[in-house]
């Protein structure tokens, strides 16, 4: 049996980061369903950067939808993947207080800061050194 693969009983720093991916996940939905408004209405001031933007949000909504259910059962491997989505999350938080308003770009710093805390108190793998 992998170790990688292995579930254990979700600990609180999991849980929290199961809720994490999930809330990033239900707000990737909602942007991708206004991009489809926007689509809809005639809006969008660019029909195939709005149409990409909205494919893109999709699949980062499955994927964190994925994420946050193998936290949920106790899977080890999501740890890094959450890790890395999180600390991505930063200069765009960044991006945000610049061009959107500081509130937003906090609001997006901080469940990018819980992620990182939470993902990074949640049990890992113990893999063993096989590299020699």
């Amino acid at each position: 049996m992998n170790p990688s693969n292995s579930l254990t009983a979700p600990t609180p720093p999991a849980i929290a980061a199961a809720v994490v991916c999930l809330i990033e996940a239900l707000v990737l939905v909602v942007t991708a369903f206004l991009y489809g408004l926007e689509l809809a209405d005639g809006r969008a001031v660019d029909a195939n950067t709005a149409s990409m933007s909205l494919v893109v949000c999709l699949i980062f909504a499955i994927l964190l939808a994925v994420l946050a259910a193998a936290w949920r059962k106790g899977a080890l491997w999501p740890r890094t993947p959450t890790l890395v989505w999180n600390v991505l999350l930063l200069p765009a938080a960044w991006t945000l207080t610049t061009t959107n308003g500081i509130w937003v770009g906090l609001a997006l710093a901080g469940v990018a800061v819980a992620g990182i805390v939470a993902s990074a108190l949640a049990p890992s793998a113990d893999l063993t050194d096989t590299a020699l």
